[in-house]
């Protein structure tokens, strides 16, 4: 995965507006300063979002990783850099 940050949490905001079904917008999670947790984000809800990350994005993520990598959308940034090094 060759995207830098910028892009590649643009696409991650696209993904997790789109797996909360409709619930919460890009300005939602901007509001909450990229925390899901603050926007009662639900288990559901993140196991759409990491089979979005798989199937859009091409990168497993290990839905039993440490859940404060799922926390906000900066440390999935991270999570989706790091598996991204791992699968290459």
């Amino acid at each position: 995965m060759h995207t830098d940050s910028t892009t590649l949490r643009a696409e991650l905001l696209r993904l997790i507006v789109s797996s909360g079904d409709g619930a919460i917008g890009e300005a939602d999670v901007t509001a909450a300063d990229g925390s899901l947790r603050a926007l009662n984000y639900s288990s559901l809800s993140y196991m759409r979002l990491i089979d979005a990350i798989e199937n859009e994005l091409g990168v497993y993520v290990d839905p039993e990783a440490d859940p404060e990598r799922f926390a906000t959308i900066d440390s999935l940034v991270d999570l989706v850099r790091e598996s991204a090094d791992v699968d290459a």
